[in-house]
Protein backbone atom coordinates (compact mmCIF):
# COMPACT_ATOMS: atom_id res chain seq x y z
CA UNK A 1 0.00 0.00 0.00
CA UNK A 2 1.43 3.24 -1.02
CA UNK A 3 1.92 6.48 1.20
CA UNK A 4 -1.04 8.48 -0.41
CA UNK A 5 -2.81 5.44 -0.03
CA UNK A 6 -2.53 5.00 3.19
CA UNK A 7 -3.02 8.91 3.78
CA UNK A 8 -5.76 8.91 2.03
CA UNK A 9 -7.79 5.58 4.16
CA UNK A 10 -6.43 7.68 6.71
CA UNK A 11 -7.98 10.66 6.28
CA UNK A 12 -11.24 9.01 5.57
CA UNK A 13 -11.57 7.26 8.58
CA UNK A 14 -10.33 10.64 10.68
CA UNK A 15 -13.29 12.47 8.43
CA UNK A 16 -15.95 9.37 9.27
CA UNK A 17 -15.20 9.67 13.02
CA UNK A 18 -15.45 13.84 13.23
CA UNK A 19 -19.20 13.61 10.99
CA UNK A 20 -20.23 10.71 13.62
CA UNK A 21 -18.91 12.93 16.54
CA UNK A 22 -20.63 15.95 14.94
CA UNK A 23 -23.75 13.79 14.05
CA UNK A 24 -23.66 12.38 17.89
CA UNK A 25 -23.06 16.17 19.05
CA UNK A 26 -26.56 17.05 16.85
CA UNK A 27 -28.14 14.22 18.28
CA UNK A 28 -27.45 14.91 22.01
CA UNK A 29 -28.48 19.15 21.27
CA UNK A 30 -31.98 17.80 19.57
CA UNK A 31 -32.70 15.09 23.13
CA UNK A 32 -31.29 18.38 25.08
CA UNK A 33 -33.75 20.80 23.24
CA UNK A 34 -36.95 17.58 23.23
CA UNK A 35 -35.60 17.67 27.47
CA UNK A 36 -36.54 21.11 27.99
CA UNK A 37 -39.00 21.94 25.38
CA UNK A 38 -41.09 18.54 28.24
CA UNK A 39 -39.83 20.47 31.33
CA UNK A 40 -41.56 23.61 29.75
CA UNK A 41 -44.76 22.10 29.05
CA UNK A 42 -44.61 20.27 32.15
CA UNK A 43 -44.35 23.81 34.23
CA UNK A 44 -47.37 24.95 31.97
CA UNK A 45 -49.57 22.37 32.81
CA UNK A 46 -48.63 22.43 36.50
CA UNK A 47 -49.06 26.29 36.29
CA UNK A 48 -52.36 25.90 34.82
CA UNK A 49 -53.31 22.95 37.22
CA UNK A 50 -52.24 25.32 40.19
CA UNK A 51 -54.33 28.17 38.42
CA UNK A 52 -57.69 26.17 38.05
CA UNK A 53 -57.00 25.23 41.42
CA UNK A 54 -56.77 29.06 42.83
CA UNK A 55 -59.82 29.70 40.42
CA UNK A 56 -61.64 26.65 42.52
CA UNK A 57 -60.56 27.96 46.04
CA UNK A 58 -61.37 31.90 44.59
CA UNK A 59 -64.87 30.71 44.15
CA UNK A 60 -65.36 28.43 47.49
CA UNK A 61 -64.09 31.91 48.93
CA UNK A 62 -66.64 34.22 47.56
CA UNK A 63 -69.34 32.08 48.03
CA UNK A 64 -68.97 31.83 51.84
CA UNK A 65 -68.47 35.78 50.98
CA UNK A 66 -71.92 35.58 49.73
CA UNK A 67 -73.44 33.81 52.62
CA UNK A 68 -71.64 35.73 55.36
CA UNK A 69 -72.95 38.73 54.14
CA UNK A 70 -76.66 37.18 53.72
CA UNK A 71 -76.06 36.50 57.70
CA UNK A 72 -75.06 39.58 58.33
CA UNK A 73 -78.20 40.94 56.77
CA UNK A 74 -80.07 38.77 58.50
CA UNK A 75 -78.63 39.60 62.15
CA UNK A 76 -78.77 43.48 61.34
CA UNK A 77 -82.45 43.25 60.68
CA UNK A 78 -82.99 41.21 63.63
CA UNK A 79 -81.41 43.91 65.63
CA UNK A 80 -83.24 46.30 64.05
CA UNK A 81 -86.98 44.67 65.03
CA UNK A 82 -85.61 44.31 68.93
CA UNK A 83 -84.48 47.60 68.97
CA UNK A 84 -88.16 48.26 67.76
CA UNK A 85 -89.82 46.18 69.96
CA UNK A 86 -87.40 47.42 73.15
CA UNK A 87 -88.37 51.31 72.25
CA UNK A 88 -92.25 49.95 72.00
CA UNK A 89 -91.75 47.68 75.30
CA UNK A 90 -90.31 51.01 76.94
CA UNK A 91 -93.05 53.28 75.34
CA UNK A 92 -95.91 50.99 76.99
CA UNK A 93 -93.98 50.47 80.64
CA UNK A 94 -94.09 54.48 80.81
CA UNK A 95 -97.81 55.26 79.78
CA UNK A 96 -98.16 52.19 82.69
CA UNK A 97 -96.06 53.78 85.00
CA UNK A 98 -97.99 56.83 83.95
CA UNK A 99 -101.66 55.39 84.37
CA UNK A 100 -101.05 53.69 87.61
CA UNK A 101 -99.44 56.96 88.78
CA UNK A 102 -95.93 55.52 89.65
Amino acid sequence: MSMGTAAAIEVTGTMARVGSSIGLGIAIAKAEHRIRREQAVDSVTELAIRLQEARQAQRGALRRAAQAEARLGAAQAEIAALRQALAQERHMTAALREALGI
